[in-house]
């Protein structure tokens, strides 16, 4: 008796280290999102939710969530554990999903993608993952993420990582990567022209992330800058990428000209002249037959111009190619052109407010020390508020001088740096 009790409490002692060790790896694989290995699936099959399936280990249960909503979650707990319990985490799943929006601005040059549903839920958790303790570094704003109209993030692509208030986080390419992938699946190509308003200002076209050419300046080069190294030829990680121009013409009409790189594919360059009153033949043309292997982007200097232009790599079999392969001419701009690596801003102090402007004291030498800001709410501000002011470049002498604002952002405890004009 006392040997078979005492084979007993050996076969037991065995029992629950193995289901000890057992539970030690499925949990820390279910933490990780992954399915348990040491479990069998419940063959009550799959329950009608979407997918949601059951798993039973040696003393443990795991759950995998996987339902129609989009609640996609690993739960790991005792045989006692029930789908039920779970209740309110997956109500309250459904209600941040039909209440959760997502609006990018100036991501690839695109004004703006709304994004919504599980997507929208999948960027927020990315973003509040971060641990926004770093100071800011000296990069560009390549695009803004705003969650339900509140929340502000402003990524910098060049040095990996995403502004919030007055802090960073540091941010790997593999996390960049997986935010932009989201993006990516919710931009609707067809509608790029379309959503363009056909009195196209110059401050949103600034503010959209295009390349923007007038008769004295270009806004955003910097964008041009990582379009040429994205597709050039030379570059051995030739990668897929978008750029959109938009020149104005002397009585200020909109010529818009996308171009995208699809990698191993080609170019495709489509101009959209429809906004140009005084155009003798206007419409859009698209031309998609610009392939990878015969042509590259570059930027050619010639007397008076800066020529973009996708040029031939080498010399073409034309017994195999029968179609002529000619350079393209993508946009110019002036050699006498102010140049700005995004938009010129200022930083300043509100001293006055009057119905739909604030005027705001600045000690920027070409200003003054006052400046007229138009804003579409100026009872948001007060006597002493400090604002960024994000403009064109031009400024009409008067006094306050009047600008061309682009966007004005209250600062609360923000460090901001002014744009560094280009040399030419």
């Amino acid at each position: 008796m006392k040997k078979g009790i005492k084979i007993f409490l050996i076969v037991l002692g065995v029992i629950i280290i193995l289901g000890l060790i057992f539970f030690g790896v499925d949990y820390n694989r279910v933490k990780n999102g992954d399915n348990p290995i040491f479990c069998i699936r419940n063959l009550a099959g799959i329950i009608m939710d979407g997918g949601t399936i059951e798993y039973f280990g040696l003393g443990y249960k795991v759950i995998d969530f996987n339902m129609l909503n989009g609640y996609d979650e690993i739960k790991i707990g005792s045989w006692f554990m029930k789908y039920e319990d779970f209740e309110n985490e997956y109500n309250n799943y459904t209600e941040e999903l039909s209440n959760t929006k997502v609006v990018v601005n100036g991501y690839n040059n695109i004004a703006s993608v709304t994004i919504t549903n599980d997507d929208a839920i999948k960027i927020k958790q990315i973003l509040k993952g971060f641990k926004y303790n770093s100071e800011l570094c000296n990069g560009i704003y390549s695009y803004e993420i705003v969650i339900n109209d509140e929340e502000h993030y402003m990524v910098k692509q060049d040095c990996c990582a995403i502004e919030k208030g007055d802090k960073q986080a540091d941010i790997t390419d593999e996390e960049l990567k997986s935010i932009e992938n989201i993006i990516e699946n919710n931009i609707d190509e067809k509608k790029l022209l379309n959503e363009i308003p056909q009195e196209y200002q110059m401050e949103q076209a600034i503010k959209d992330g295009c390349v923007v050419m007038s008769n004295n300046a270009v806004f955003n080069k910097s964008m041009l800058d990582s379009f040429i190294d994205n597709t050039n030829v030379n570059n051995k990680d030739r990668k897929s990428d978008f750029i959109r121009f938009v020149q104005y013409t002397i009585e200020g009409d909109a010529i818009i000209t996308d171009l995208e790189y699809k990698a191993d594919v080609g170019y495709i360059l489509t101009t959209d002249n429809t906004r140009d009153a005084f155009g003798a033949d206007t419409r859009v043309i698209k031309n998609s037959d610009i392939p990878s292997e015969f042509y590259t982007i570059d930027l050619v200097e010639n007397e008076d111009f800066f020529d973009i232009v996708l040029q031939l790599t080498g010399e073409i079999d034309y017994e195999s190619n029968k179609k002529e392969y000619k350079l393209i001419t993508v946009a110019s701009y002036s050699k006498d052109s102010e140049i700005y690596g995004t938009a010129p801003s200022f930083i300043g102090e509100v001293t006055e407010i009057n119905d739909k402007t604030i005027i705001v004291k600045t000690e920027e030498k070409n200003l003054g020390d006052a400046v007229s800001v138009k804003v579409e709410n100026s009872k948001e501000y007060s006597i002493g508020d400090k604002v960024e002011v994000i403009y064109t470049g031009m400024v009409l002498e008067s006094y306050p001088c009047q600008i061309y604002e682009i966007e004005v952002r209250k600062i609360e405890n923000q460090i901001y740096t002014n744009v560094i004009i280009e040399t030419k």
